[in-house]
């Protein structure tokens, strides 16, 4: 009998359902972090936070792809 695994790394994830719910949570992090970003007294730039909205956005293509 095939068992699920889970990993932090897309490839390695099995679960179909753990990868929705992967990829659902680094989009809705890459949108917090863009919205963050523009408030005042952020400790991020807006350009450090869409480079790090991207990396979650494509980690969350990644785990689509899974």
């Amino acid at each position: 009998m095939p068992y699920a695994m889970t990993s932090p790394r897309p490839d390695k994830v099995t679960c179909l359902a753990c990868q929705e719910h992967a990829r659902a949570e680094h989009l809705r992090l890459a949108e917090w972090v863009e919205r963050l970003a523009g408030m005042p007294g952020a400790a991020v730039g807006p350009e450090q936070a869409r480079e790090a909205a991207a990396r979650r956005r494509e980690l969350a293509a990644r785990f689509a792809e899974a």
